[in-house]
């Protein structure tokens, strides 16, 4: 596991995440998160990559599925089931994602907010190869953030732990 991490700090929304120092960072979610990423530079795609921060709120359907914040537990669970299920069916989309198979899906406490968890497996035929991910959606105040982890399948042992640091370092109100 990487042995240097910097903090990324969210001017806007206030969160702040570690990653490893030496993975290329670039901003996502229209400048309210951040992607890190490593593997081959003249690969068209990283051997691993890692997105962090709050789905564009100011989408019409991220509108659509902004919930206030006091929902109940059950309207909670189902509006991130809902969250994953629209995920899922983008990386089909627009990922070609094909032979998509959920392996893990479990609810969780992430801070003092509720959150799903799902780990998953599917091929791109265009790049001919097998991914494996990991996904976390957090309702958190009313804005709806997302961890999500990339890699090829002989490759997730090691990213999973990078992840699971990177997603450990997570504060939502950072000062």
């Amino acid at each position: 596991m990487d042995r240097s991490w910097k903090r990324y700090r969210n001017p806007n929304l206030g969160y702040c995440v570690s990653y490893p120092s030496r993975w290329y960072r670039g901003s996502a979610f229209d400048g309210s998160g951040l992607f890190v990423e490593t593997g081959k530079q003249n690969s068209s795609t990283p051997s691993g990559e890692i997105d962090i921060g709050p789905l564009n709120s100011d989408d019409a359907s991220a509108d659509a599925r902004l919930k206030p914040a006091g929902l109940g537990e059950e309207a909670l669970r189902q509006d991130l089931q809902e969250n994953l299920q629209e995920h899922l069916d983008g990386l089909q989309k627009f990922a070609r994602a094909e032979r998509l198979e959920v392996i893990d899906q479990h609810s969780l406490a992430f801070q003092d907010s509720k959150a799903l968890f799902a780990k998953s497996r599917y091929y791109d035929p265009l790049e001919r190869t097998h991914w494996m991910e990991e996904v976390i959606f957090v309702r958190h105040k009313g804005e709806l953030y997302r961890m999500e982890l990339q890699c090829p399948p002989d490759q997730i042992k090691r990213f999973e732990a990078v992840f699971t640091y990177l997603v450990n370092s997570f504060e939502f109100d950072c000062k």
